[in-house]
């Protein structure tokens, strides 16, 4: 369990506006694609405003690299803060 809770500690979080997507099954497949990324701990996507929300671990993917990920699905990934 420590291990677990040190992985946790470790997360950073970052926000994105989604720009691009004409339709919500667009959404799915970046949530398909950033899922599927090593380090990707959370996603979370408001469908209204395409706000993406993720939680990574920094040691195993990087910002650009996500940005990668949704343009590759299609749209582009604008970044708009890191908590």
């Amino acid at each position: 369990m420590q291990n677990e809770n040190k992985e946790e500690q470790g997360l950073e979080n970052v926000n994105f506006k989604l720009e691009g997507l004409s339709c919500s099954c667009e959404a799915q497949i970046v949530e398909k694609r950033v899922k599927a990324l090593k380090g990707v701990k959370s996603y979370s996507l408001n469908p209204i405003s395409y706000k993406m929300k993720i939680g990574y671990d920094p040691t195993l993917v990087t910002v650009e690299e996500i940005q990668k990920a949704v343009s590759k699905a299609g749209a582009k990934a604008v970044l708009l803060g890191t908590k």
